[in-house]
Formats: C-alpha cells, structure tokens, sequence
C-alpha cells in the first residue's frame, strides 16, 4: 500500500526520491512474505511510518519518563523519552530515536536517526539520513480507537512536508505471539475471516 495524505495531493517526491523509489522496486519485491516460504528481509522492523500500516495491534505503556510503543507486528518497539531533548549521538536504527512530550491528551514524539534499511510504506517510499517524523497520538472520543498523525519532513528526498493519519482499532487484550512469516500467514487469514 501506498500511504495517501491527508490534504489528498501526491507525495512531494524530488528527483532525488523518484530516483530512490524506482530503486527500491527490488527491495520491496523482497519483503513480500510468499506463502510457500519466508525471505528474511520480511522480517526486518518496518520503521514508524510504515508500521502504521499494518493491521496489528499496537499497546501504549508509560513508566516515569519513558514511554514504550510495543506493536504487534514483527515485535517492533520503541521507546520514546519524554520531555528530553534528541541525543545527537544516537545510533541510526530501525525505529530511529524518538523523544516526546504531551499537549493536553496528545502525545507528540519526534523521531530522528533512523539507519538505512526501512521504507515510509509498502510501496518503498525512501528516506535519508535527513528524515524526522512527527507523531501526534490521540486516542478517539470514547475510546473507539487511536488516531496517529505522522508528518514526514526529509528535504533530500521530498519538496515539502506531507502528513498522512491512520486510525487504530480499540482492542482488547494483549499482544499476541509474532513469528515472523508464519505468524504472517496465519494472522492474515485469521483477520479475513473475522
């Protein structure tokens, strides 16, 4: 899938970033989970953009200063230290480094050094080493689901920030199991069927 902004305009890419998308055609060949078997590649954590796109659980944890983003998918987590500043000597990762604070009931989480091997969404969107995500996570009147906000600012590969939303199921209970590709297959058909 291709993530779709929220002011509907196409994703700003430069030439830099068409350059990068035609060449990350392969990769995301790669990452597709054939039912016959697994590539590895599938298995790698899919970074804060692209991780909104899946359909799996996401569980929210708080202690202290930090708080943990554990998804379900692949086991990803994340841990966002709030009220700090960036570490200018974090290592690149995944999921980057992130750092947050609260605005009433939103958490708000910036997140820099990311190494890499991630894609913004299923399509392999690009990023460089410039690229900083802001996530707003608010949780919907009622408690009917978590709405996410990500705008995505990367001058290397993009002309102008864009933003894109996704809205997270409430859900019940805890995280489930994940083994990589089986535990692909069988949540897909699992949730087709529900």
């Amino acid at each position: 899938k291709t993530l779709k902004t929220v002011d509907g305009l196409p994703i700003p890419l430069t030439a830099a970033g068409k350059a990068a998308l035609a060449a990350n055609a392969p990769k995301v060949a790669a990452t597709k989970v054939d039912p016959a078997g697994v590539d590895m590649q599938a298995c790698a954590p899919f970074g804060p953009t692209r991780i909104m796109q899946q359909p799996y659980p996401l569980n929210i944890l708080q202690k202290g200063k930090t708080v943990v983003l554990s998804w379900e998918h692949n086991h990803a987590w994340e841990l966002i230290y709030v009220d700090q500043q960036d570490d200018p000597k974090a290592d690149p990762s995944y999921m980057g480094f992130s750092v947050g604070r609260w605005e009433g009931p939103t958490l708000v989480v910036d997140t820099t050094h990311y190494n890499d091997s991630t894609f913004l969404d299923d399509s392999g969107l690009p990023h460089s080493d410039a690229l900083k995500v802001e996530r707003r996570f608010r949780k919907l009147p009622g408690g009917k689901g978590l709405q996410i906000r990500a705008t995505v600012t990367d001058p290397v590969m993009y002309s102008r920030p864009w933003t894109v939303s996704v809205t997270l199921p409430e859900t019940r209970g805890e995280i489930e199991e994940y083994v990589c590709g089986l535990k692909t297959m069988e949540n897909r058909y699992t949730r087709v069927r529900d």
